[in-house]
């Protein structure tokens, strides 16, 4: 049973210069609801205008450290969320997560769980 989901959000929250991308490894019994409520939730909780504030940032590092907070939110609100929901039980179940997020040409990519990106040209 294939419990794996996926997002491609262009232009999020209406920024031409702002896409993210995400895969989600669905496990344990409701582990294709954990993945797909993640899929269709993960763009809602990306704060635009605070990622578009710490993508201005001059210094590279801190520019960095600073969308990383950002991303770190997302998955902190998908938690929260996940623990509300009454739709299904996701007690036993979860998702690993990888986003990816282009701001500008810059790629900024953030995992939970075993899930991991590959950078190829």
């Amino acid at each position: 049973d294939n419990q794996d989901a996926y997002v491609a959000v262009p232009e999020v929250g209406g920024d031409p210069g702002m896409h993210l991308f995400g895969v989600f490894d669905g496990h344990g019994a409701n582990g294709h609801e954990v993945s797909s409520l993640v899929r269709h939730s993960a763009a809602r909780f990306l704060n635009v205008a605070a990622v578009r504030a710490a993508a201005g940032h001059p210094d590279g590092e801190a520019r960095a450290a600073a969308v990383e907070v950002e991303l770190g939110e997302v998955f902190l609100q998908l938690q929260s969320l996940l623990s509300v929901q009454v739709d299904f039980d996701s007690e036993g179940s979860g998702c690993t997560a990888i986003l990816a997020l282009c701001v500008d040409g810059e790629l900024y990519v953030a995992n939970v769980g075993d899930s991991r990106a590959v950078l190829a040209s």
